[in-house]
């Protein structure tokens, strides 16, 4: 039997395909199982595509597979098809698509390890202390994973040289450890033995030994319970096992990551809406249908308690359900309904969890233990084997968009795709669809499904819009609003709670020379430095360059140095200001960067610890805090005005979410929108709350524009750190493109080419970014195009080919 190997490179944009032989005693291989297998004199982990017969005509003789490194296959068959698929669509290499796939452990890659080489003892004898010390400490521990780094920790950096020696004599060599980085977690508990003496006697002579006895008898087990009540007694263990008077036994368990979890909301019967879109949904599960809905509903209007239900039928009928949310600030009032409703069948994935608990949810998941997957974008590559729902919350957000590294997959049309090969139901849900699902939607392609009654009957916010020009004329220079300001503090008074929402963070949004006109830019990237008052310093929130305040314009030497613009540090500074005294919290980049940091925030505000919640888009969206009834956007241009075709839709969708966290309780919302532009087109269709009133004028622009939906698009990106060499690769690739679609006289579907130009961001992380743009209404057409690009680049560390496919982000 011959096995086709694919030799595991993460960072490869070009894969390595190889074929061995598998021997016999290896027959428990198959395609997506991991192995080692030798290349170059080396060994290399590799995963398995296929088992065939079919001998290559080569003149050199096949090696054969090393070892299987893990019994169970890493990647399913489903997997495996999709990787592929992801592979071919987003024009990268399969090493790429692969790694996304893989279980956390095998991402962190191997280890080298040391062994002893067989040797005679004579040898031996020419080696001075440090070496014999060496090589007494691994024949000592011949089942410890020792490699270079850790002999030099233990022994320090002399020997480094030690080593050298070593492996010159032929006494050391290096193999490569292929097992998990993370291990099982390992629960250690306590019993008293059948030798046990009299606990009164052992009491007199050793009174400490005497203590855990007797707690051991009175139901104490663990180490942890032990120390809470007899302090630090592992000596004490430790004697007492040596006597032979208890017994230690360990056992696996399971990480807890749900351990600070917010509390559960109220349960309403459902409406008439909600009930019609369960009805529709889980007849469809239920009778295993390939089948995709957009539920736009308004916000508060219960579409969560509809995925319940169609949760619930899929898990009646032994199916698994993907639950994904645009991000992971999303995640833990999420959990806490589905842990409220299926309990440990309910496992998650996200980059916030520690490694072993993301192994031990992978674990659980792929025993079929966990059969409720939660997260972001991730858990769309979690090992399913019967995947019958996936339910894409939120579905209009662009961070289901993998921006970088690559492949830049976007998440929800790789769940239309896993659907597909698994006969699965998707519930695609927003209150503010995206243009492309919503059209879809209209055309048939999904059905669509309408709930526009918030639950209970409850009104939607009132919506008010403040021209920030007049409040200026007035004398005004706060940045809150007379509007605004009266508001709060009336919120405040009533003991309700309000969300304000500024979607930058830091404290000024740049710093400007008032003499040159010229701003403080990071050295590094093409961008204005922010001020963190909390740090006094300015701040780069793309590399995080960090410097200190300047005295003094670096440009001119002029002291007449100003700031300006407005991030969320400045909001709470001046709500402390106009407020002093109250209660608030801050939920940005800054203050979430701790592990539990989204839920501990969250919690307090659920508790109503705190009287005002200030954020970025973290607080626009999936949160439901019933004595919400205010909300202040405090400068809705800044999402207004962006260099990006998506620009409308993007601030249409975030200022009504943010708007839809007010009044859903028992009491009735208030939104204030503060604006510089009252008049913009946006803001008529936000205060009627009318969704089909934007969408047809969005979609009117989109067709004069001739963009998505009416075309498709792919950008490519060329990065360098030598612009001259940039420049000359993006103008070659423009070359070979234009070329190219000039020669194609085959195809009536026109392709146009925009660019190349400097990107928007043209400067990024030390590097020059050049760009081009690729518009038809073929993609087809623009995959082969692009993938004639990949195929000609000629990539290294200093010069980068970005291929998006469908971009979502055009900076």
């Amino acid at each position: 039997m011959l096995a086709d190997i694919l030799i595991l490179r993460p960072q490869s944009n070009h894969d390595q395909v190889l074929t061995y032989l598998l021997p016999a005693e290896l027959a428990k291989v198959e395609a997506g199982s991991l192995v080692s297998v030798p290349v170059r004199q080396q060994l290399e982990k590799g995963l398995v595509l296929r088992l065939h017969e079919d001998m290559p005509e080569i003149k050199t003789r096949l090696k054969q597979v090393y070892a299987l490194l893990d019994d169970t296959p890493l990647l399913t068959k489903a997997a495996l098809a999709l990787a592929q698929w992801i592979s071919e669509y987003y024009i990268c290499s399969l090493n790429k698509s692969v790694h996304l796939f893989l279980p956390p452990p095998v991402r962190q890659g191997v280890k080298d390890v040391l062994l002893l080489n067989d040797s005679e003892a004579v040898r031996q004898l020419f080696l001075d202390e440090m070496e014999n010390r060496i090589l007494e400490y691994l024949k000592k521990n011949p089942h410890k994973k020792i490699s270079s780094r850790d002999i030099v920790n233990k022994y320090g950096m002399k020997a480094k040289t030690s080593l050298e020696v070593l492996f010159k004599q032929d006494l050391l060599k290096v193999k490569k450890d292929f097992s998990s980085n993370v291990e099982d977690k390992q629960h250690v508990t306590y019993k008293l033995s059948d030798t046990a003496l009299d606990m009164q006697q052992i009491a007199r002579k050793a009174p400490r030994q005497g203590a855990v006895l007797q707690g051991l008898q009175d139901g104490l087990s663990s180490l942890k319970e032990l120390k809470e009540k007899y302090g630090q007694i592992q000596p004490v263990i430790k004697s007492l096992i040596k006597k032979g008077w208890i017994i230690a036994t360990e056992e696996t368990v399971s990480r807890n990551p749900f351990e600070n979890r917010l509390s559960g909301g109220l349960r309403f019967p459902l409406n008439e809406h909600q009930s019609e879109a369960s009805r529709v949904i889980c007849a469809a599960v239920l009778h295993r249908q390939r089948k995709t809905w957009l539920l736009h509903g308004v916000t508060g209007s219960g579409k969560t308690a509809v995925y319940l239900e169609a949760i619930a039928e899929a898990l009646k009928n032994g199916r698994q359900v993907l639950y994904l949310v645009p991000e992971i600030a999303l995640t833990p009032q999420i959990t806490t309904v589905l842990l409220d409703g299926f309990g440990a069948l309910v496992a998650i994935l996200h980059s916030a969890l520690t490694p072993g608990e993301r192994h031990d949810e992978w674990k659980r998941i792929q025993q079929g233990e966990a059969r409720v997957i939660l997260g972001p974008r991730s858990a769309v590559f979690a090992p399913f084997t019967d995947l019958g729902l996936i339910i894409i919350d939120e579905e209009h957000e662009n961070t289901y968009k993998q921006n970088e590294p690559d492949p830049r997959y976007d998440a929800r049309h790789v769940a239309l795709e896993l659907a597909d090969r698994f006969g699965a139901c998707v519930v695609m849900g927003s209150a503010t669809p995206s243009l492309k699902s919503y059209d879809l939607a209209q055309r048939g392609v999904y059905q669509l499904l309408k709930m526009p009654q918030r639950v209970a009957d409850r009104p939607l916010p009132e919506m008010a819009v403040i021209d920030m020009k007049k409040e200026i004329k007035s004398g005004n220079k706060s940045i809150f609003s007379g509007y605004l300001r009266e508001a709060l503090e009336r919120t405040v008074e009533a003991g309700e709670q309000a969300i304000l929402f500024m979607n930058r963070r830091g404290y000024h949004t740049f710093v400007l020379c008032r003499e040159c006109g010229k701003s403080l830019t990071c050295p590094h990237c093409d961008i204005t430095l922010t001020y963190h008052q909390s740090k006094s310093r300015l701040v780069c929130h793309y590399c995080n360059f960090q410097r200190q305040l300047p005295q003094k314009c670096p440009s001119c030497g002029s002291h007449f140095i100003r700031y300006y613009g407005t991030g969320t540090e400045r909001v709470s500074r001046e709500l402390e200001m106009i407020l002093p005294g109250i209660k608030y919290l801050r939920m940005d980049a800054d203050t979430t960067q701790n592990k539990g940091s989204h839920t501990s925030i969250l919690k307090e505000f659920q508790e109503q610890k705190a009287r005002i919640l200030i954020g970025t888009q973290m607080v626009a969206k999936g949160l439901d805090f019933p004595a919400v009834t205010l909300v202040g956007i405090i400068n809705a241009d800044g999402i207004i005005n962006l260099p990006d075709y998506q620009a409308g839709e993007r601030a249409y969708q975030l200022i009504t979410q943010v708007s839809g966290r007010a009044g859903r309780g028992e009491l009735p919302g208030q939104v204030i929108i503060q604006t510089f532009s009252p008049e913009n087109y946006l803001f008529e269709a936000v205060t009627a709350q009318n969704y089909e009133l934007f969408f047809a004028n969005e979609i009117a622009n989109r067709k004069f524009l001739q963009y998505p939906p009416f075309c498709r698009l792919v950008r490519i990106l060329v990065s360098g750190v030598h612009e001259k060499a940039t420049l000359d690769n993006i103008n070659q690739a423009a070359i070979l493109l234009k070329k190219e679609i000039n020669e194609d006289d085959n195809d009536d579907q026109d392709v146009e080419l925009l660019g190349p130009s400097p990107a928007p961001l043209s400067f990024l992380h030390g590097r020059f970014r050049y760009h081009l743009l690729l518009k038809s209404e073929s993609l087809h057409k623009l995959q082969k195009l692009a993938r004639l690009v990949r195929q000609e680049a000629n990539e290294s560390d200093e010069m980068r080919i970005i291929i998006d496919v469908e971009p979502q982000n055009l900076l």
